[in-house]
């Protein structure tokens, strides 16, 4: 699947500056300076405790600022609540798989759906009336492929439909930035490759900000990729540029094949 062009010249719908984050006297975040391109698919890596789960619950207001400013798509979030940040358009899924496992494929996407259309805060309405979510919900689980296993309880998914299920989830939201937080972690190589492409698939007129591990799919999904080490940013830009720094090679990805 081919991936859109970017206009790296337009405005960046997610904008950092100076970002600090401090537990006592250990800074996470260190002066981070971010800039996401609308439509990208951007990516942080990074050795282990180089901040970027804190950098992304910064980014995502699950974590409050020690110092710094955040923009969403030209409005600034950087004292706004989580829940008004989902509202704006920006949604986190994470590490561990944050679906609702003795539901089934069809009612997690259901639930996500019912936060958007309003009705988690129409408690009398009756349960009935949620079927009228049920074909959006169905088309969701479509884009994922999951529409064959719809009815099936979502603790009897395998691992890597289960992050497909996850990736509906947040795609009821509706949101214009999705992070994905390793959405790789723990996978087989088969999966992987299923959820890769499963990213490329939905980022159509969506940004996508990841945290992973796996450079392979650094290197085959993202159009930029910020280094991170020590809550730093150690560099920043295409994966073979950045593959290419000595800076980054020392401290992350290793020595190259001719050294």
């Amino acid at each position: 699947m081919s991936a859109p062009a970017i206009d790296t010249a337009a405005q960046p719908i997610l904008s950092a500056r100076g970002l600090v984050k401090s537990f006592g006297g250990f800074k996470a975040v260190d002066g981070v300076d971010l800039d996401v391109a609308p439509g990208s698919i951007h990516a942080l890596i990074g050795p282990n405790g180089a901040g970027k789960s804190t950098l992304f619950g910064l980014l995502t207001r699950f974590h409050t600022l020690s110092a710094g400013k955040i923009t969403l798509d030209g409005h600034d979030i950087s004292h706004t609540k989580p829940a008004e940040v989902v509202r704006l358009g920006m949604v986190r899924s994470f590490q561990i798989s944050a679906i609702f496992p003795h539901l089934t494929a069809l009612e997690n996407v259901r639930v996500a759906l019912q936060r958007r259309h309003g009705f988690d805060r129409q408690f009398w309405k009756p349960v009935a009336s949620l079927r009228a979510l049920d074909a959006e919900a169905m088309s969701l689980l479509e884009a994922v492929g999951l529409q064959d296993l719809r009815d099936h309880v979502a603790v009897n998914l395998s691992y890597g439909r289960k992050r497909a299920l996850e990736i509906a989830t947040t795609l009821a939201l509706d949101p214009k930035v999705m992070l994905l937080d390793e959405p790789m972690a723990g996978m087989a190589a088969a999966d992987v490759a299923v959820v890769a492409e499963l990213i490329l698939k939905v980022r159509k007129g969506r940004t996508v900000l990841m945290v992973e591990h796996n450079l392979g799919v650094v290197e085959d999904l993202c159009d930029r990729v910020t280094v991170l080490a020590r809550g730093r940013v150690l560099a920043e830009g295409g994966f073979d540029e950045v593959r290419a720094d000595p800076v980054v090679k020392e401290a992350y990805i290793g020595a190259s094949d001719d050294d």
